[in-house]
């Protein structure tokens, strides 16, 4: 008797300790939980969005914060009423999964519940790609794609995609295209080399001049002389006529070596902290020493489709997901390709009972910001025998996305790839349809030109706050 009575005690406990778990917007417990209510039909459960953030992002949850700011705000300007956004924390594969909850009522009063995911990969490659790393793999990328193309005229290379060899085509512009890039690394390259080896000799020249002394009179003014190497020109500055001619020579000299010396800065962060995550990511796909940090990118992305698929869950704790969009901006769009072609392999090779109908539920893959067409004509080995043409049917079989349109891109899914001009990374993608298909309508990618994406080099980060991305996620989620 006793012992029954203090099972009803320890279960009360607990049941009493869940109830009072978290607050009206940060709630504690299984990934399954919360996934069937307040959405449209309380059978079929919520959306699920899974978003794969691109290079150079080092904010964990910040790429989770602006999509669901995006879904929030279409949401309102369609003229639902949102409310506050809400938090889940799980525990999946030995660490913490969160998630955003952006729950609205839409003006014919029907709810509607997204859950938004992140496959968060940052940390995978800090300090892990060096800078020569990656000017060798950007030289080696403009190599590949000088070969396969040619100047002022278009040229064809062949990809196996949808059981056989198809053909593609290479545009006109794209050997000029890349002979102005690589002219344009290369100057960097040099004016890099150039700075850092000035800066060397500056730096030699302080240390074997005599330390400045507390003592001598005119502290500062021996100081400045000590570091007076690092200002060429400064001589004339100090002690020539103000605005003179000699003196405005000089001051324009040293602005410019300043400015040498900050571009060169900048360049050499830029090349090591979001070029060196493309070449981690995608040098391996040939041989190459980023093999580990590439296999661990796509675990990472593949762990939590997993979790939002339910693969590996006893099916009364599957989330309950009435369709899953994957999205994926910049390098993130590849690894959401990836990780969307990873599950449907899961789902082709499971037992029945462990198939979790990942093509049925889902719904959309958004890319924006994407390099996808460049990886598979620049950075990707090409068939030139019998042989090779045994590795790329290997290589598609691990792509169910080229395998076939039936089977992996039926009509409940849709493939939409935002893009603009003035975003060099980007581009439209013509490499991942038969083009004997007709060009951007479904079950093709369909492209969409992002108007808003108008300035040179910001237009590869200003898609998150433009109203096409925001309308192609709303237009899924609801």
């Amino acid at each position: 008797m006793m012992d029954q009575l203090k099972k009803r005690v320890d279960k009360t406990s607990i049941a009493g300790a869940s109830n009072v778990v978290g607050t009206p917007l940060v709630h504690y417990g299984l990934t399954s939980e919360r996934t069937h209510e307040g959405a449209v039909d309380q059978d079929n459960g919520s959306v699920a969005v899974l978003v794969c953030h691109g290079m150079g992002q080092q904010v964990r949850y910040e790429t989770i914060g602006a999509l669901a700011e995006a879904i929030r705000t279409q949401a309102q300007a369609d003229g639902g009423t949102v409310a506050p956004v809400e938090v889940h924390l799980s525990r999946e594969s030995g660490g913490f999964l969160a998630r955003a909850e952006v729950n609205w009522t839409d003006n014919t009063l029907i709810k509607h519940s997204v859950h938004v995911y992140e496959a968060y990969w940052a940390p995978l490659t800090e300090g892990r790609v060096s800078y020569w790393d990656t000017v060798k793999f950007l030289f080696e990328a403009a190599w590949n794609g000088l070969k396969f193309s040619r100047p002022f005229r278009s040229t064809y290379f062949e990809r196996w995609m949808f059981d056989g060899r198809k053909t593609m085509r290479i545009g006109r512009a794209t050997f000029l295209g890349i002979v102005c890039v690589l002219l344009f690394v290369a100057a960097q390259v040099v004016i890099i080399g150039y700075v850092f080896l000035e800066l060397a000799q500056q730096y030699k020249d302080v240390l074997s001049a005599p330390l400045p002394t507390v003592a001598a009179s005119g502290f500062l003014r021996a100081c400045l002389r000590w570091l007076a190497p690092f200002f060429p020109g400064h001589e004339i500055l100090l002690h020539s006529g103000i605005f003179g001619h000699a003196w405005w020579g000089a001051l324009g000299s040293l602005m410019v070596w300043i400015f040498l010396i900050l571009e060169a800065l900048l360049v050499r962060y830029f090349i090591i902290e979001y070029v060196g995550d493309v070449a981690a990511y995608v040098s391996p796909y040939k041989d190459s020493k980023f093999d580990e940090i590439r296999h661990q990118i796509q675990n990472v992305g593949l762990e939590v489709g997993k979790v939002i698929y339910g693969f590996g869950t006893p099916l009364p704790m599957v989330p309950r997901y009435r369709k899953v969009i994957v999205a994926g901006h910049s390098l993130g769009s590849v690894l959401a390709y990836d990780t969307l072609n990873a599950l449907i392999n899961l789902d082709n090779v499971s037992g029945r009972e462990d198939r979790r109908d990942v093509v049925g539920r889902t719904r959309a893959l958004i890319t924006f910001g994407s390099p996808l067409d460049k990886t598979a004509f620049i950075f990707r080995m090409q068939a030139n025998n019998d042989q090779d043409w045994i590795r790329e049917q290997l290589a598609a079989s691990v792509q169910p996305l080229i395998v076939s349109y039936d089977a992996y891109r039926p009509p409940s899914f849709d493939w939409i790839n935002i893009w603009s001009r003035m975003d060099i990374i980007s581009g439209e993608l013509n490499f991942y349809d038969d083009p004997a298909r007709p060009f951007n309508v479904a079950p093709c990618v369909q492209n969409k030109t992002d108007p808003e994406a108008r300035f040179p080099l910001l237009a590869h980060v200003e898609y998150w706050n433009n109203k096409l991305l925001r309308q192609e996620l709303y237009r899924f989620v609801s």
